[in-house]
């Protein structure tokens, strides 16, 4: 009698452990498909930009403003209004930490994920336009596309006040 009653128990928990484990797995592929995402866009590897981003991606960073924001439909406008905003600058996401919500399918995901952005001229070092720091909360649908977890869509807001003048005006 006792056995019948381990047996089921441990049969229970093996299955539980099983789903832990498929569920960390499925985690840590979007963490990943972030992190490839952030590395892609500060290498300016834009050949590479599909394999984190699906072809009809929406990427709307509009809060930030005239020069600095818009809404960009579609992989080729996210390359073109990037490469257009970063130009000649260095750039550097730090991908901060998210909370990762996964649909029983597991074909698609909510992440909210909170960031560091930076833009650096060089040259610029005092212009506002050129170089500045801005703390980003991303609201993203992530999707498996081809096999590979990519972003679909991505409301970005500023988590700051303002964004930051990270050199003070002050070359060195």
């Amino acid at each position: 009698m006792r056995l019948s009653i381990i047996l089921p128990a441990a049969l229970a928990s093996l299955s539980f452990a099983a789903q832990s484990q498929n569920c960390s797995d499925v985690y840590e592929a979007i963490h990943q498909a972030e992190y490839k995402l952030a590395y892609t866009l500060d290498t300016k590897n834009w050949d590479i930009l599909g394999e984190s981003m699906t072809e009809d991606v929406i990427y709307d960073n509009s809060a930030f403003g005239p020069g600095k924001g818009g809404v960009s439909t579609g992989l080729d406008q996210v390359i073109s209004n990037t490469k257009a905003a970063f130009g000649d600058s260095l750039v550097e996401h730090i991908v901060a930490n998210a909370l990762i919500n996964v649909d029983s399918s597991e074909q698609w995901a909510h992440v909210i994920t909170y960031l560091i952005f930076s833009k650096w001229d060089p040259n610029a070092l005092g212009d506002p336009d050129k170089t500045y720091r801005v703390y980003e909360k991303c609201d993203d649908t992530f999707v498996v596309d081809n096999g590979a977890w990519k972003l679909k869509y991505s409301k970005v807001t500023n988590m700051g006040p303002a964004f930051e003048m990270p050199y003070f005006n002050k070359t060195t």
